[in-house]
């Protein structure tokens, strides 16, 4: 992949990498922690217990995500986005438009 090529996924990350930052900046009433003293039913907490699970996996998965991305950014200024870190083929750009963050190319991505 040229240099020209990686630039051209820069402002996708970016604009990815402050979209996602804003998700996990913003908060929601599952995020809150359930005490015992509220005055909810059985079947209330236990509800508002798996919401808090599920957006806590949801903000986890956000977060790697960042992670991926903050990687993608810097392989762009090292020279080697588009490169799979496994056996070092180019990506397929249809994956890179996909998920601009990939690391690994189809082929490999299957393997794990």
């Amino acid at each position: 992949m040229t240099k020209q090529e990686q630039e051209s996924f820069r402002p996708v990350l970016v604009e990815l990498q402050k979209s996602i930052t804003a998700e996990l900046d913003g908060t929601s009433a599952a995020d809150s922690s359930i005490t015992p003293d509220n005055a909810i039913g059985r079947l209330t907490r236990m509800e508002a217990i798996q919401a808090q699970s599920i957006s806590q996996a949801g903000k986890a998965r956000l977060k790697k995500r960042l992670g991926m991305i903050d990687r993608a950014l810097r392989s762009i200024y090292e020279g080697t986005y588009g490169s799979c870190v496994s056996c070092g083929e180019d990506i397929n750009a249809g994956r890179l438009e996909i998920r601009p963050e990939s690391r690994l190319c189809v082929r490999c991505a299957g393997r794990r």
